[in-house]
């Protein structure tokens, strides 16, 4: 399963969240590559003026050339359902999941802090 979405990153930051109850995580320093709850995970990218993102959401699959993995964090998804896009500008897209709950979520990006492609692979937890 597979997801793939271009969106306009304001606030240069991107999303991958449960829709049920997203609790979004707080920039500590603004330098992170990426942020997470258990509910919400946000992710840095290039500034809006630069151009769209894009953002891929892959149900556990195999790493990627090219990626740096910027973060591994355990995302519950118990609607069964993830979101992901730009909350900011309302490009926002739902992706069934093949089973609800915990997920451990694994970020990757082209450049980090400064992404303009993003590749988040969710594996249910065990």
């Amino acid at each position: 399963m597979d997801r793939q979405l271009r969106v306009t990153p304001l606030n240069a930051q991107v999303a991958i969240f449960s829709p049920g109850a997203p609790e979004f995580p707080e920039w500590e320093t603004g330098d992170e590559p990426a942020v997470a709850t258990t509910t919400a995970i946000l992710i840095a990218t290039r500034d809006d003026l630069a151009g769209e993102v894009t953002l891929r959401v892959r149900i556990d699959a195999a790493p990627v050339d090219g990626f740096a993995e910027v973060l591994t964090a355990t995302l519950l998804l118990s609607d069964g359902v993830v979101a992901s896009g730009s909350f900011l500008s309302g490009e926002i897209e739902r992706m069934p999941l093949p089973t609800a709950g915990a997920h451990l979520a694994t970020v990757s990006v082209d450049v980090p802090g400064e992404a303009s492609s993003v590749l988040v692979t969710l594996t249910p937890a065990t």
